[in-house]
């Protein structure tokens, strides 16, 4: 059963407080998200979509079993990552991936520079 999209971020600019980013960390997450496993799903499809205007950074989706999740319990989604850290990047780029997530959201690290104008999430 497919949804609609949920805006994980949105106009979120380097050095910009924006929450969840506070304008000057590196590295940190979006709130999370309810994913298939949540709502009982068992196709386990769910895809990322990343608009960016010359992001510097690394951005990826992080998913977690756990229906309480402290830090400790994500885990990064093999394939959804996108950006070195060093290079800028533009355009919009989406992702699938399997599994029956309970919680999904996005991380952020090595934020240096340029806007992540939206990343939207599906199940």
């Amino acid at each position: 059963m497919a949804s609609l999209p949920q805006v994980v971020l949105s106009s979120i600019q380097y050095g910009q407080v924006y929450p969840p980013y506070d304008g000057t960390s590196a590295t940190w997450s979006s709130n999370q998200f309810k994913g298939n496993g949540y709502y009982g799903y068992t196709d386990g499809l769910h895809t990322v979509t990343y608009s960016l205007s010359a992001f510097v950074g690394v951005l990826k989706f992080q998913a977690t079993l756990a229906t309480n999740p402290a830090e400790t319990d994500w885990f990064d989604v093999s394939s959804t990552s996108l950006g070195d850290g060093t290079n800028a990047v533009s355009g919009t780029y989406s992702y699938n991936f399997f599994g029956n997530f309970v919680w999904c959201r996005a991380h952020i690290t090595n934020f240096s520079a340029g806007n992540i104008n939206r990343v939207l999430y599906n199940t």
